[in-house]
Formats: structure tokens, C-alpha cells, sequence
């Protein structure tokens, strides 16, 4: 059958114009056999203090302006992956999918195991991998845009691959053999292999 190719759109990193700021807090470290606070890495004056990343109302907002478009793409690839999935694996069963049973414990001949087709195995990875990718998708697009304003700009690229690498997975899942799905690619470099170090 001849090959149908599916091409789809990269994300892009939104430019970000506000900042989070630096709040001075405290580290946990062991102290003997106890665990205490310090407002120095590891208690020791020498080490430094201790910072974290904190929002302004101005970061925040600008971070809300950028989900919701993110979120549509997303979502609306997960509805078509749900409904491919419900069609792929309609009507499953466990039992139906057992290829053979054994009892590994001769000492315990009623406990059985079953070994299970490769349909029901990747069932059940499909599932799992549907249960929290918009979620899993979510969280990483908040990475990117507070690496953006933190100004760590190295880990946006990490960012974008693993938000690439899972809708690539997701675009693709249950679809016939002779579907292919690939990005388009950016100035001749596909998304996946742009930011290999």
C-alpha cells in the first residue's frame, strides 16, 4: 500500500518580556543524625546563599496569555488519539489476549501467570500513555516559558524536544501501518534532531 504522509507544525518558543525574580530561602542539610534549615547551601557560610525563582503578577499574566493556544493544538490532538484508540482497540479483552499460562512456584501449582499478547501490551502502554500526556504536555510548556524568563535559556531547547518528542507520539499513535507522520522541518532541520548536543 502506498505510503500516506502526515506532516505537522513544530511549536515554537514564545518570546517572553517579563522576569521572574530571585527570593532568598532556606536549605535542608543533615547535621549529624538530624536535619536542619540553613540560609546557606549545605549550613556553610562559604557556600552561599540560597535562592529560588519566584512570579511577579506581570511573569504570571504573560505566562497565561501563552497557554491557552498551546492547550487548543494539544487537545484537540488528544481527541482524535482517544477516538483512534477507542476504534483500534474495540472490543479488547484480557482474556481473548492471553497467549499461555504457567505456574513458575511448583510448591504453589494454583498460582498461575500469564504471558499476554503484543496487542495487549501495547493496550496497555497506549492507555497509560493517554492518561496524562495533557498534563505531562502542560507542565513541560511551563518549563520552557519559566526557563525563558529566568533567562536559562539552554534548557528551552530541552523543553521543546521533550514537548515534540511526546505530541510526536501522541500524533502518531494507532494509526495504520502505512501512515507516516514527520515535522516539517525548520531552515532544512527536523525539531526532533535541532537541539542534540
Amino acid at each position: 500500500m502506498k505510503e500516506f504522509v502526515i506532516t505537522i507544525n513544530p511549536f515554537r518558543a514564545p518570546f517572553m518580556r517579563e522576569r521572574m525574580i530571585p527570593v532568598q530561602t532556606v536549605c535542608k542539610y543533615r547535621n549529624g543524625s538530624k536535619y536542619e534549615y540553613s540560609e546557606y547551601a549545605y549550613g556553610k557560610p562559604h557556600c552561599g546563599r540560597v535562592y529560588r525563582w519566584t512570579d511577579t503578577p506581570e511573569s504570571l499574566a504573560e505566562k497565561e496569555r501563552h497557554i491557552p493556544a498551546f492547550m487548543e493544538r494539544v487537545e484537540r490532538t488528544y481527541e482524535k488519539a482517544r477516538t483512534r484508540f477507542s476504534k483500534t482497540y474495540q472490543g479488547i479483552s484480557h482474556e481473548d489476549e492471553v497467549v499461555r499460562t504457567y505456574a513458575p512456584y511448583p510448591q504453589c501449582p494454583q498460582a498461575i501467570k500469564s504471558v499476554m499478547s503484543d496487542r495487549w501490551n501495547q493496550y496497555i502502554a497506549d492507555r497509560q500513555f493517554l492518561s496524562n500526556i495533557v498534563s505531562r504536555m502542560r507542565i513541560q510548556f511551563g518549563h520552557l516559558m519559566t526557563s525563558a524568563q529566568t533567562g536559562e535559556y539552554d534548557r528551552i531547547g530541552d523543553s521543546l524536544y521533550r514537548i515534540h518528542s511526546m505530541y510526536m507520539t501522541l500524533s502518531a499513535m494507532c494509526r495504520p501501518d502505512h501512515h507516516r507522520v514527520e515535522y516539517r522541518k525548520i531552515k532544512g532541520v527536523d525539531p526532533l534532531l535541532a537541539n542534540r548536543r
